[in-house]
């Protein structure tokens, strides 16, 4: 990676970001996936709380979450670099089911925390990177590594987290199944009993369990979704405020407007200068 980028390898499923100097990135949803930094500093705002890891730390993020600011940090002159592999939950679900004793307790848990890597899970990211220029070896040897990346997860700092999530029958795997429905279908509108029957719960214990996880109620997570959208919509494709609102699912520009300067702090246009300068 001998340049400034995102570097995607689709043999081995692990991503690396190289940065050169420090910047404050776009807003963005976190896909359930672990960010492990080998260089530099990397902080996130997610539903009002921020989370800042540096080298040996990584970021667990077990359901789609909005971001509202992601910042870069290189230090002491070295480029910033940090690998990142999507969450599989088809091998998660097998390890579970394969693993007898993986109790969960009463304490809830939040969709993202921040930990540090223990000597295993260097060892398996190592073992990631040096597949990156064995295309052949990759084949065969990846699905293993990342096999073994989700096991260390279950079983590190944030297992409970992972537990909670993805053990069948638990409130929190409804909510992350209602979480990535909620992804999918953001610019619809939203009804709480329709929501609470395909979450498979009460719409008292939907909403104190999709806070539990997320930090915010199912109405609150599905306007960070639709702002997020229409704030790329009008970055990255040039849509002006009015299109952009109506693509993600508002009806009136007003509320529209408000709501995304009390997101973002501006108002559309001026928010959406910003960015583009």
């Amino acid at each position: 990676m001998p340049t400034p980028g995102d570097y995607p390898d689709p043999g081995t499923g692990l991503t690396v970001y190289r940065r050169d100097a420090s910047e404050c990135v776009s807003n963005c949803v976190y896909r359930p996936q672990i960010i492990f930094i080998v260089h530099g500093r990397k902080s996130a705002i997610v539903a009002g709380q921020r989370f800042a890891y540096g080298p040996g730390q990584y970021l667990l993020t077990g359901v789609d979450m909005p971001a509202q600011a992601r910042a870069v940090e290189v230090e002491a002159g070295k480029p910033f670099f940090s690998l990142v592999v999507p969450l599989d939950k088809g091998v998660l679900d097998q390890l579970l089911m394969e693993m007898e004793n993986s109790p969960v307790s009463g304490t809830e848990q939040k969709a993202l925390g921040v930990a540090q890597a223990d000597v295993h899970l260097w060892r398996v990211f190592h073992g990631l990177a040096e597949l990156l220029a064995m295309p052949d070896d990759a084949r065969i040897l990846a699905p293993l590594y990342r096999k073994e990346l989700h096991y260390r997860l279950l079983h590190g700092p944030l297992g409970e987290q992972l537990r909670q999530l993805y053990l069948p029958g638990t409130p929190s795997r409804h909510i992350a199944a209602t979480i990535a429905w909620l992804r999918e279908n953001f610019a619809a509108p939203l009804h709480i009993k329709e929501l609470a029957q395909r979450a498979h719960l009460s719409e008292s214990m939907l909403f104190r369990q999709f806070k539990k996880v997320t930090s915010l109620t199912p109405l609150q997570f599905q306007k960070h979704l639709r702002l997020q959208e229409a704030h790329r919509l009008m970055v990255t494709e040039r849509l002006d405020a009015n299109n952009a609102s109506l693509r993600v699912g508002y009806e009136s520009p007003h509320q529209f407007n408000r709501e995304y300067k009390r997101l973002f702090g501006q108002p559309p246009r001026r928010d959406v200068s910003n960015w583009r300068a």
